[in-house]
């Protein structure tokens, strides 16, 4: 890499030595020295208007549309890029090596994804083998797509999305799956991160035999030239799990893996605070590649806690406010010894400032430069000593509207039926899915009524929600009470569907799904948990949901409430496309929507024209309630 100082009559060596100098961790004293690099449209299809429609099968079309890009972006873009050919294929790479099957988008601003999990039971991995990248999955485009780069091509070529052994075994296995698994079959799960992490290196090892790179460099990862580092790997998931969970089963992964190519990047978006002491245990870690998405004093808290250890790249789509957000994100910095930008502009697609993905309208080359610009001048005023915000910015802060919690209702139940009320509620908050059942079953056998004894579970439903926004739970301890629960109400189903009248009806029909491309249930799962313990009824249509199902349903049901989930950014517009279907059909006056997910804002929700935003399982139930009127 350190020839490639010149391409098609530019000139990157300036921009290479500041790059390097950022992973020096070199002292800054001018914002001229802090490397800026806006991706503008590049390898992904996501909030592209104009990729070809054979770029996922024709290895030319990827090259030239990445490389004419570059070209482009260098004379209209005064910032820090150094380009280089990413072999783009979405992030199932190394899942689909394992047999996961892998969807081909319809459309052309759609990226590759997995379709479904591939290891459904613990019987499963037992017939699991080391993929061979000659021959499985989709590994064999990738390395067609890096050998004709190499022949016939004039850049540096980089490895291809590298999910790490966390988030591809959550691909093979699914995510709520796996977590359950953390839990009840921690051995197996060892192993699996064991045999995942051998495929890591591997398929990293093949695809540079394939450039003709060293294993301790690297031409590109994830969009930016990075001396002294072998390669990258993501770890998106980290936000969704504890501290313990991650130590015993990622950390030492991880670190086998940075060891093996002389140091390593990790990647994640959001706010991953719980994990900042793992980070730091990861061995040969030389950067960490965040998206804050939004949370700022997160991202103040890790450039502060990891104290210039390591190189800081911030990787945020650009926002649409692109003055106030890198006020806010630099507000609190003043040193910015090995931090770096590299943010990627999209064609119609940007970045509101809670980190949720809105509609853009805009030319992605002006708006790069105007990222460079508001960048510069925030952290110029910092190192001057000078705030980025004005006092009264400073006083604005993004609330969460957080529902009240009303002590429950005193109720008529006896002294001992009282307590085993309490037994089920301590059941659920402790995982125990047998124990809660013999709770139920005790209950019942004391003449205690249905409702009492949902409420109980929701009141543990309830504590273990506060313990998720007090950061004491995440994501597994939420799916492990949901599944605790379900436990629970599968005792109380055959009772629960002759029951009708004296408080134990339902509060009205509710037809959830995850939207058309989506194959994500965990948040979707948790909300009908939810909304089940509030004695809604909850008609679950599933995942990969298209606009007509929902519509369809609704009449078939006769439903007036209507809650939509997605969590990856690329099948936000199913949302927009069910709210039209609705309209279409005649129903959109009698029928209420609410949304919810990672990428959702109440800002998109508002734009989409949806009732109703959730930011969290735990808060769907008072949305709920107050789009059919129950006040709480």
């Amino acid at each position: 890499m350190n020839s490639f100082t010149n391409w098609r009559g530019f000139d990157l060596s300036p921009r290479i030595a500041k790059i390097q100098s950022a992973f020096n961790r070199t002292p800054i004293a001018s914002a001229d020295q802090v490397p800026i690099l806006v991706n503008t449209p590049c390898y992904f299809s996501f909030g592209s208007q104009d990729k070809p429609v054979d770029y996922y099968t024709n290895p030319a079309s990827m090259f030239a549309y990445q490389a004419n890009g570059y070209e482009k972006h260098l004379q209209l873009v005064n910032d820090d890029y150094v380009p280089y050919f990413m072999p783009w294929f979405g992030t199932g790479i190394l899942a689909s090596g394992f047999g996961a099957r892998i969807r081909v988008p319809d459309d052309p601003a759609d990226d590759p994804a997995v379709a479904e999990p591939c290891i459904k039971s613990p019987s499963d991995i037992a017939l699991l083998k080391l993929p061979d990248p000659n021959r499985d999955g989709w590994m064999p485009r990738v390395l067609d797509a890096i050998d004709f780069a190499v022949s016939n091509g004039d850049l540096p070529v980089g490895l291809t999305d590298m999910q790490g052994p966390l988030d591809t075994i959550g691909l093979m296995c699914g995510q709520a799956q796996l977590y359950k698994w953390m839990y009840s079959e921690p051995r197996m799960v060892h192993d699996l991160f064991d045999m995942v992490t051998d495929a890591f290196i591997l398929w990293t090892k093949i695809q540079k035999e394939h450039i003709g790179e060293p294993l301790e460099r690297s031409n590109g990862l994830q969009g930016v030239f990075s001396p002294g580092c072998g390669v990258w790997e993501s770890d998106d998931d980290l936000v969704l799990i504890g501290s313990d969970l991650y130590y015993e089963f990622v950390v030492p992964s991880v670190s086998r893996i940075f060891e093996t190519f002389g140091g390593g990047s990790v990647h994640y978006c959001g706010n991953g605070g719980q994990n900042i002491d793992n980070l730091k245990q990861i061995k040969s870690l030389r950067v960490i590649n965040n998206s804050p998405l939004g949370k700022f004093e997160a991202f103040t808290h890790l450039v502060k806690s990891m104290d210039h250890q390591v190189t800081i790249q911030i990787q945020d789509a650009s926002p649409v406010d692109v003055a106030g957000y890198y006020a806010h994100l630099f507000a609190d910095l003043d040193d910015f010894r090995g931090i770096m930008l590299a943010t990627f502009v999209m064609d119609n697609t940007g970045m509101d400032n809670q980190g949720g993905y809105i509609p853009a309208n805009w030319d992605p080359y002006n708006t790069a430069n105007r990222v460079v610009d508001s960048v510069r001048a925030n952290i110029a005023k910092r190192l001057s000593g000078e705030p980025t915000l004005q006092k009264e910015d400073m006083l604005v802060s993004v609330k969460v509207n957080k529902l009240e919690k009303k002590e429950p209702k005193k109720s008529l139940l006896s002294t001992a039926q009282a307590a085993i009320i309490e037994q089920i509620r301590q059941n659920l908050i402790e995982f125990d899915a047998s124990g809660v059942q013999a709770s139920v079953h005790s209950a019942l056998d004391a003449g205690i009524g249905t409702l009492d004894i949902i409420l109980g579970m929701a009141y543990g439903m309830d504590e273990v929600g506060k313990m998720y926004e007090k950061g004491d739970f995440f994501l597994p301890e939420l799916i492990m009470a949901g599944s605790t629960m379900a436990a629970g109400m599968a005792v109380l189903q055959p009772l629960l569907a002759g029951e009708e009248g004296a408080g134990g009806g339902s509060l009205g029909k509710v037809v959830l799904g995850t939207v058309k491309g989506d194959l994500h249930d965990i948040g979707k799962n948790l909300v009908r948990m939810m909304l089940e313990g509030a004695r809604f009824e909850v008609i679950d249509l599933g995942v990969d949901v298209p606009p007509q199902k929902f519509v369809e349903a609704l009449k078939e049901h006769d439903a007036h409430l209507l809650a939509l989930s997605a969590l990856l950014t690329t099948t936000l517009k199913g949302m927009d496309d069910t709210i039209k279907a609705l309209k279409a059909a005649g129903m959109r006056e009698q029928v209420r929507v609410m949304i919810g997910g990672a990428p959702i804002s109440k800002e998109f929700a508002d734009q989409i024209g949806a009732d109703g935003y959730a930011p969290s399982a735990v808060q769907a139930v008072g949305v709920a309630k107050r789009l059919i009127g129950i006040e709480e």
